[in-house]
């Protein structure tokens, strides 16, 4: 998850290549804001991904 993570935010990837990354991670987690940690937090690649996999969604 890190190195992917690392791959969107540093290498340039062909959008087709990124949404695929993107859409991988998203099925990987319950957490419904990982696009927002890696496009507009100044999070690292680790920080995000334990506040992804530690999200707990809320059970109304």
């Amino acid at each position: 998850m890190i190195s992917l993570i690392q791959k969107i935010r540093t290498e340039n990837l062909s959008e087709t290549e990124e949404d695929a990354i993107l859409e991988e991670l998203e099925k990987g987690v319950l957490d419904p804001d990982i696009s927002d940690y890696i496009y507009w937090s100044e999070l690292s690649a680790e920080e995000i991904a334990d506040k992804v996999l530690n999200y707990k969604p809320i059970i109304l």
